[in-house]
């Protein structure tokens, strides 16, 4: 079954390393890839609670971007975009801080953690101490059924459930899902060369993805092994051995690790071949995604346009959640009937807002596109969306449109309203919206309007 995951990333400006890589991204990258749903932010309003210079925030941002487009985000099971293009993330915020008591603030790790450093309550800025109502607004505006996070992170997912439950039971309807935190204790504790700590910038013992090699083969020349081998002919201890760690990460031909690892144990391999093994398997296993990253730097516009398509398709589901929450707490008031499309006179509404607010919208790409011989409005298409599979579409368009402007492009498509007929063929869904060069905006908006929830 599909689940939706949500996670972000606080652009901190440290130098992306196989730390983080295989302890957060990856995993991150593979649930893409198995065909979850994953919306993944850049926290650029969360990275104000310590950066206000201009032009450090925007190379951090500019950075973390890269760094993660590099790494495979850009997929198209991915909704990567920036927090800030979403004004719905400070909106909710606002109306979440009404369901959670300065009590429970107090308590919170970020400001708990200061205080414990000695920092004065009154120099505390109020993004810090309200950061996790603007954290439970970022999961709980996507309605996730999971958010990936360190143990450590585990309480603003359940300060997001609390404000969740609080807000369900006032208004007396599920709005919000209930997240549930996923941590693998496996994640996010790649060991650092040191051989005992976590690795980390700070303390010094990391190895990059993205530096020049020869930083990267000093510090894996670093890297801690068996102190207790004295010299190559010497007996090795495999095992908890951070450079066999590091080769069972990335060295990808497994017969090769095998084969040093037995060696190693009979002594028969010293410390400085393994090691350059190593870096050799680090500069096979990275050498696309160091290639992807040069793309990037090199292709701002290419990057603006995942940012926006991302931003675009986390505003779907960001702001219809979002008027459910107003809706529901009387917000909106409506002296008109609210619907979101009428006819020419105001009067016959073509869809309702309760009925739009269940649509199912997702993004396919057109494998194949034909002019059907037995109609001559219809513009048949070989949609391919995913985990769903590819299906038949029917749509009213060819006065507009030929087949070239489908063919290959992906689009948005509303997937759970019923088969219906359309000539002599079936159509399983429906395409969204979209504008002519010279003629009206065309909505493909139905009234058979199914079951379902809004995905970006």
């Amino acid at each position: 079954m599909t689940k939706t995951i949500l996670t972000g990333v606080t652009p901190s400006g440290d130098a992306l390393h196989i730390g983080n890589y295989f302890g957060a991204l990856k995993p991150l990258v593979d649930l893409g890839k198995s065909g979850q749903k994953v919306f993944c932010f850049v926290a650029d309003l969360h990275a104000l609670t310590t950066v206000q210079d201009k032009k450090v925030l925007e190379n951090n941002i500019r950075k973390v971007i890269i760094n993660y487009l590099a790494c495979g985000v850009e997929s198209e099971n991915f909704v990567f975009f920036r927090q800030s293009q979403v004004t719905a993330h400070s909106e909710l915020a606002v109306i979440l801080g009404n369901f959670i008591s300065f009590g429970q603030m107090k308590r919170m790790h970020a400001y708990k953690d200061k205080l414990q450093k000695g920092v004065e309550p009154e120099s505390i800025n109020m993004g810090l101490f309200n950061y996790p109502i603007l954290m439970a607004a970022d999961i709980l505006l996507y309605n996730p059924d999971l958010v990936p996070v360190g143990a450590d992170q585990k309480q603003h997912v359940e300060v997001a459930r609390d404000i969740a439950e609080n807000f369900n039971k006032k208004v007396q309807k599920p709005i919000f899902n209930l997240p549930q935190p996923m941590i693998d204790e496996k994640v996010g504790k790649i060991v650092g060369i040191d051989g005992e700590r976590k690795m980390s910038k700070s303390l010094g013992n990391i190895i990059g993805i993205f530096d020049d090699y020869a930083i990267i083969e000093k510090q894996i020349m670093k890297a801690f092994t068996d102190p207790k081998r004295q010299k190559a002919s010497d007996k090795g201890t495999v095992e908890n051995n951070p450079v066999f760690i590091y080769h069972d990460l990335w060295n990808e031909d497994k017969r090769e690790v095998e084969e040093l690892k037995n060696k190693y144990r009979l002594g028969e391999v010293g410390d400085v071949e393994v090691k350059k093994r190593l870096l050799a398997a680090h500069q096979r296993y990275f050498a696309k995604i160091r290639e992807r990253k040069t793309y990037f730097e090199n292709n701002p516009i290419e990057v603006e346009k995942i940012l926006n398509r991302g931003a675009s398709l986390a505003r779907m589901t960001a702001e219809m959640n979002l008027a459910k929450v107003k809706k529901a707490l009387g917000l909106e008031v409506a002296f008109v009937k609210q619907s979101l499309f009428f006819d020419e006179n105001y009067q016959r509404p073509m869809i309702s807002f309760d009925d739009f607010m269940k649509l199912e919208l997702r993004v396919g790409k057109v494998i194949k596109a034909t002019l059907p011989d037995w109609s001559n409005k219809l513009i048949e298409q070989k949609v391919d969306f995913g985990v769903l599979g590819v299906r038949t579409i029917y749509s009213a368009l060819r006065a507009w449109y030929q087949v070239e402007d489908f063919e290959g492009k992906k689009l948005v498509y509303v997937t759970n309203i019923p088969p219906r007929k359309m000539g002599e063929k079936v159509s399983e869904g429906m395409i969204v919206a979209v504008q002519g060069k010279n003629g009206p905006e065309r909505w493909a908006v139905s009234d058979e309007v199914g079951e379902g929830t809004i995905v970006g």
